[in-house]
């Protein structure tokens, strides 16, 4: 399951990467005879749904079993609407544009992965809870001192 884990965030990061840079690359060129063209548009939705694709699986990272379940959800449904404004934007098929389809197609396997087996990974331990989260340890010296003990003897 670690193993699992780790391809799945992997895979998420890769792909909304790729998703960026092949969205904020120009997908038609800059100029037909003379005249300039207008910037795809799926170009500039594909990159942005691959920045939430990026960040959701960060979120995917730290998270715990619902949350887990849930930015996994989110993460696949991004990276769904990255797939669709690829595969219907009205250019050619540049490098960019096919390195855009395939971290799109990264990041769907990655968002559908945490969201089906997400909750049976494991997550962070509570030590890097807010202190105030869990109950305070009988050997915190800070508290042996706020009794009146000394702690060094």
């Amino acid at each position: 399951m670690r193993r699992l884990f780790g391809l799945s965030v992997a895979a998420g990061l890769v792909g909304g990467a790729l998703v960026i840079l092949g969205g904020r690359s120009p997908w038609r060129p800059e100029e037909v005879l003379g005249v300039p063209t207008a910037p795809d548009a799926h170009a500039s939705v594909a990159a942005s749904l691959g920045a939430v694709v990026l960040l959701g699986t960060l979120v995917v990272a730290v998270t715990r079993a619902a949350g887990r379940r849930l930015s996994g959800a989110v993460v696949a449904l991004s990276a769904a609407g990255a797939v669709v404004a690829v595969l219907t934007a009205d250019a050619d098929w540049v490098p960019w544009r096919g390195a855009a389809l395939a971290g799109a197609v990264l990041g769907l396997v990655a968002g559908g992965l945490a969201a089906w087996q997400g909750h049976r990974w494991a997550s962070m331990s509570s030590r890097y809870d807010a202190p105030g989260a869990r109950p305070p340890h009988e050997s915190d010296p800070w508290k042996a001192l706020d009794r009146g003990e000394d702690p060094t003897v």
